[in-house]
């Protein structure tokens, strides 16, 4: 106990990093829950001043299809609206607030007529979260940055996924609180496979300043990977390839995917 003391304590002085605040920076944020390799929710939500602005779901599926589409059943248009009723109770209210949808009997209409709303209020809970884990996908007030924890000794793999793809997948090393290496295992976008190394030049060239985007990170603090919210101080050519500038957001959120699992194996 007095070793792992010693090694947190040691993170902080050599690194600087500051404990995990309570306060969520202002800006967009994206979650997910999968289940049974489905997409099932798919939210962005934007934070200001540690309330909900406005919530938007980008997917909501099930085993029996997509509910978002214009021919969905009656059940799935019925669940549906029940889940934009929970997201619309929580504009204008704190985090605190989710905790409201363990029951949402208050909430939603005809709960007796879907009886599965308690679980797909779950479902909604999981997301919200996962997006808040992730940190903000978009800063809107670059004042408030997100603070990291401390961090044991070890190695730590995580990943961005969207719409059942896994889009990015990061493995990192972190000693004494700071990137001692990182890579990728998977990075692709709309079946484009980014490491590929026959894909066409261009495709390797956009590979090219996703690897500069962690070739940054080495040697830093995890705090570091605020950073990346502002690739075009940090990539060549960002201009010329603006999908670099778009797609950092999903780095960073595979980062913290990571590191909010903990260690994957320790050293």
């Amino acid at each position: 106990m007095k070793r792992l003391l010693v090694v947190l304590l040691g993170a902080v002085l050599l690194c600087g990093m500051a404990m995990a605040e309570t306060e969520y920076p202002d800006g967009i944020y994206r979650g997910f829950y999968y289940d049974g390799g489905i997409e099932q929710i798919a939210l962005q939500f934007e934070l200001k001043d540690g309330m909900f602005a406005s919530i938007v779901y980008r997917g909501v599926k099930y085993k029996d299809g997509d509910y978002m589409i214009e021919d969905a059943s009656d059940p799935q248009k019925a669940t549906l609206k029940q889940y934009r009723q929970m997201a619309d109770y929580l504009v204008g209210k704190g985090v605190d607030a989710i905790s409201d949808l363990y029951q949402p009997y208050d909430i939603v209409d005809d709960v007796d007529a879907v009886t599965t709303a308690t679980v797909q209020s779950s479902k909604l809970i999981s997301a919200l979260w996962d997006g808040l884990n992730r940190r903000p996908f978009k800063l809107v007030n670059t004042s408030k940055l997100p603070q990291p924890s401390v961090y044991l000794d070890g190695v730590y793999r995580g990943s961005y996924m969207e719409g059942g793809a896994e889009e990015v997948a990061v493995e990192f090393t972190l000693r004494d609180g700071c990137f001692e290496s990182i890579h990728y295992r998977a990075l692709s976008y709309k079946g484009q496979d980014y490491l590929d190394d026959s894909a066409p030049a261009a495709v390797r060239q956009v590979a090219g300043q996703f690897d500069q985007l962690l070739g940054h990170l080495v040697g830093k603090p995890v705090s570091a990977v605020n950073q990346l919210y502002q690739p075009g101080s940090i990539v060549s050519d960002a201009d010329a390839f603006s999908g670099a500038t778009i797609r950092a957001p999903k780095v960073i959120s595979a980062i913290w995917d990571a590191l909010n699992r903990n260690a994957y194996r320790i050293d």
